[in-house]
């Protein structure tokens, strides 16, 4: 069983607080095992079962309640013992008016209550002090690379040499790195198929055609459920275009504007505002992500200077093909979403001259991180890039801040410059447990 332990001690600490806790994140990343996993440790607390009401709101179950009131209800003629209630609410966007059930239920004392969403969309009704005085929000996604690794690490049998051991250890760890990268971080995708990752064993083609198989329906679900039928799309086809476009320029600058023109070039001759509302229900089911990038020196974000990620990798797959050659930009957006979960807000960096491929920022701690392709043996780009972060040594502003270089490859070499520059490979970095 994966144990989500990050996500178990947000949803631990958040327990105390009175307000409504919130589980936020793409379908299938994994919120109703969370929910499952918290139910499990109030059981052995010694919480009665009947102390302990769920809603699974995607349930097919035809007498389930699907407004707020029938909600009410149930949860009324349940609750009528002394003690604490924990109440758990999965999907509840399919509830019609559940934010007035969630705050009658906040009024009575005896409610501990837990919800998970799909889509962003949620997040934005009701005005925001409220929201935050009510809610309290854990953003959740699909399994890191040091996750998956830890749940897939291949068991190495007593006795066996030093060297064995260590040979075993390094090819393990560059397989699995290589099966993350093809297939993401949705725990649903590997579920039964533990025994074809065990030790240094490949997947076979009946795995991988599962696989394939799962991650389409999961793509398809997301799509129907958290995007088409929740911003009422009518024009599937342009939806899909925009999609495609997007997908393909992952990493890059872009915008709406440049989205259009490119739809326009496809003789799709679609206004800007259509064209945003369909790139905005992309980013609420959290397919999309957007970053923006920072002006270092001034500290202002530039608006129309805009990156989009896709909430799994595995997606990008799924909508482009997997290619021979693992793609920078999966890379990147593996980088960025690790980067997110260890609680920092990620941008891109922008100096007078030079440019920082990502800007972490977490209360005052900053972290630059520059990528390295040393397969393009573009020798120009990585000299530049260096350059960059020398400069920001040299600026007393940020001088003390950690900086990094990330080689794309299996590298697995660690070291540090005289100029206070870390040099690492992208798998180390995604594996350090300690605080980067």
């Amino acid at each position: 069983m994966l144990d989500r332990s990050g996500y178990l001690d947000c949803i631990r600490t958040a327990g105390t607080e009175t307000r409504a806790k919130m589980v936020a994140g793409i379908r299938h990343s994994g919120k109703s095992f969370l929910f499952y996993q918290f139910i499990c440790e109030l059981r052995e607390a010694g919480i009665d079962d009947d102390h302990i009401i769920r809603f699974n709101f995607e349930s097919k179950v035809l007498d389930l309640p699907r407004t707020a009131r029938e909600v009410e209800a149930v949860i009324n003629k349940k609750s009528g013992k002394s003690g604490k209630y924990y109440i758990f609410f999965d999907e509840i966007q399919a509830v019609s008016g559940w934010e007035k059930v969630v705050n009658t239920l906040l009024q009575r004392r005896k409610f501990d209550i837990y919800i998970s969403i799909s889509n962003a969309a949620v997040l934005l009704s009701g005005n925001e002090a409220v929201r935050e005085k009510k809610y309290v929000l854990i953003n959740f996604k699909p399994l890191s690379f040091a996750e998956y690794k830890k749940f897939f690490a291949p068991e190495i049998k007593p006795g066996c040499g030093l060297l064995h051991k260590a040979m075993a250890i390094k090819n393990s760890k560059c397989n699995h790195f290589d099966n993350y990268v093809r297939y993401g971080g949705f725990p649903a995708v590997y579920s039964g198929l533990c025994d074809a990752y065990a030790g240094l064993s490949g997947i076979g083609v009946e795995e991988i055609e599962t696989i394939n198989s799962r991650l389409n329906g999961i793509y398809s679900s997301i799509l129907l459920n958290d995007v088409i039928r929740r911003a009422n799309i009518r024009n599937v086809e342009l939806l899909e275009h925009i999609i495609d476009i997007i997908f393909l320029n992952i990493g890059k600058v872009n915008s709406a504007k440049k989205i259009t023109e490119s739809l326009r070039k496809k003789h799709y001759k679609k206004n800007l505002s259509l064209v945003h509302k369909y790139i905005k229900a992309l980013e609420n089911a959290f397919i999309l992500k957007k970053m923006y990038c920072c002006n270092l020196l001034t500290g202002k974000l530039m608006r129309t200077n805009v990156t989009y990620f896709i909430g799994d990798h595995a997606l990008l797959n799924t909508v482009t093909g997997i290619r021979d050659r693992i793609a920078e930009e999966i890379l990147q957006n593996i980088l960025l979403h690790d980067l997110e979960r260890r609680g920092y807000t990620v941008y891109s960096g922008k100096l007078r001259s030079g440019s920082i491929d990502f800007f972490a920022k977490r209360a005052n701690t900053f972290l630059f991180l520059q990528i390295i392709d040393r397969a393009t043996g573009n020798e120009n780009i990585l000299k530049q890039k260096i350059e960059t972060l020398n400069l920001l040594n040299s600026m007393e502003m940020f001088s003390s801040q950690k900086k990094y270089v990330l080689f794309l490859d299996a590298d697995d070499q660690f070291r540090q410059e005289d100029g206070g520059i870390l040099y690492v490979s992208l798998q180390n970095f995604l594996l350090f447990t300690n605080d980067i």
